[in-house]
């Protein structure tokens, strides 16, 4: 009974191959659901009992914890964004919302999204709530400890980040194992 299961498993399963393209993929446009899952699985594998944070906790209908997208997703991209990401360059900039706005490498998780929106990289990561504590990328957090130093945001940095966060969660969740 159990190697039949196991059969159907993995004839249904998608190979590690196909997993790991959707992972490079736009995987919020894709899938929010599961996009959030792994960012917070990400970050609850380095958390401690005093480093602990409850990443489903809900306001109403609403998660306390969002994604984030470093490199705004929307379509009027703020020129701050258009000088660091395309040198000024709006068509490209526009391009590479396009391709990777929703790549995991682009993604995070903030309990205050709305308060980062298109705000510009620098003011994401020094972003301070009411009380003057730190609330952007400098929160903490395991997947913002390198935002949180880097001096800009790039294509090259995002795609690095992209592969770096595919890679843990393959270690993670490999599909072979079935």
């Amino acid at each position: 009974m159990v190697s039949h299961i196991q059969q159907r498993l993995t004839a249904e399963s998608a190979t590690d191959e196909q997993f790991e393209n959707s992972l490079k993929g736009s995987i919020y446009e894709d899938n929010k659901a599961v996009c959030r899952f792994v960012l917070c699985a990400l970050e609850e594998a380095h958390m401690t009992r005093e480093t602990q944070v409850d990443l489903w906790a809900l306001k109403g209908k609403q998660y306390l914890w969002t994604i984030e997208h470093i490199f705004p997703q929307g379509e009027n991209i703020p020129d701050s964004w258009v000088r660091m990401i395309a040198d000024g360059d709006a068509v490209l900039a526009e391009q590479y919302r396009q391709t990777y706005a929703h790549c995991l490498g682009n993604l995070t998780i903030s309990g205050y999204n709305s308060a980062l929106g298109n705000k510009s990289f620098a003011d994401k990561q020094n972003r301070l709530d009411s009380q003057a504590r730190k609330v952007g990328y400098n929160n903490g957090l395991y997947l913002n400890q390198a935002l949180a130093t880097e001096s800009s945001w790039t294509i090259d940095k995002l795609k690095d980040r992209t592969d770096l966060l595919v890679a843990e969660v393959m270690a993670k969740y490999p599909l072979s194992d079935f």
